[in-house]
Parts: C-alpha cells; structure tokens; sequence
C-alpha cells in the first residue's frame, strides 16, 4: 500500500465536468480526503463537490483503494451520492502515471470506466475520469489537485 500513500492527505480539487449525453458542462470543485484509517489493507478517498451556482447537486463520493495479492493488483470500489458505484483494477504507478480501469454502474447502465492520476510533484496531480459508451473514451470530469495537508494516518 506504500505506493498509494502519494494520495494520503487533504487536497484542493478544482475542474470541470465534461459535456457528455448525460450533462452539459460545469464546473466542479472538490475537496479531497486520503485516510489511511483501514491501514495496511485499505486506503480511503473522500470526495466532496463544493456547492455552487453552476453546480447544486454536488457529488460525494468514497473511494477504497486496496491491494490483490491473488492478482497482484491493486483494487478500487466506488460508491457515490448519486447512487453510482464502480470497480476498477491496476497494476500499480508507471513513472508518475497510475491509471484504473473497470466498469461504473449508474441509473442502471454499466459502462467501462477508467481514472488516470498523473503525479506533477509530491504535492500536486492531474485526475481525468473517461467512460466508454462503445465508440471510444471520453473525458467525464477531469481537475488539477493541490496538496492543502499531509495526512496524519
């Protein structure tokens, strides 16, 4: 789980949702929380869309990020406020790059799904979140994420 201690911490999250078939574009902006509270199995992601004008029906979203032994991967379950929840594998970083993929099931349809975090420094990355409706990925919602604290888990 070392390798995923990077994310451990509070982080500052602005972006934007993508236009998709599903939304127009908006604005986002989250708050962050890596907990190590299920240490040394589980790491926890908390994601909070701050309420805004453009966006009144912000997103809260829980992230468990753990290891495989049997696979020798790591693993990622989402749950979300909207009642979507994901699964995705990974086979760990490559150089500063990690990327999940799986599938998301949201209002009862089942698409491919991947996350791809790309480490700028160790205090900051880039997130882009893409779903595959058959015809190729397309970016769902991407931010720019700012270390605020270092976590004490």
């Amino acid at each position: 789980m070392d390798e995923l201690s990077f994310f451990l911490g509070s982080w500052d999250a602005p972006g934007k949702f993508h236009h998709t078939p599903f939304a127009p574009e908006k604005p986002i902006h989250m708050d962050i929380v890596g907990s190590g509270e299920l240490d040394p199995h589980f790491l926890r992601i908390s994601t909070a869309e701050r309420p805004t004008p453009e966006n009144r029906n912000p997103l809260r979203a829980t992230y468990l990020w753990g290891y495989d032994t049997a696979s020798d991967e790591f693993v990622a379950d989402w749950f979300d406020s909207n009642g979507g929840r994901a699964r995705q594998r990974s086979t760990g970083w490559s150089g500063d790059t990690l990327v999940f993929e799986g599938t998301i099931t949201m209002a009862g349809a089942t698409v491919p799904l991947r996350d791809t975090f790309t480490r700028h420094d160790q205090d900051s990355y880039h997130h882009i979140g893409e779903i595959d409706l058959g015809q190729g990925w397309i970016p769902v919602d991407e931010e720019d994420v700012r270390r605020v604290s270092p976590s004490a888990a």
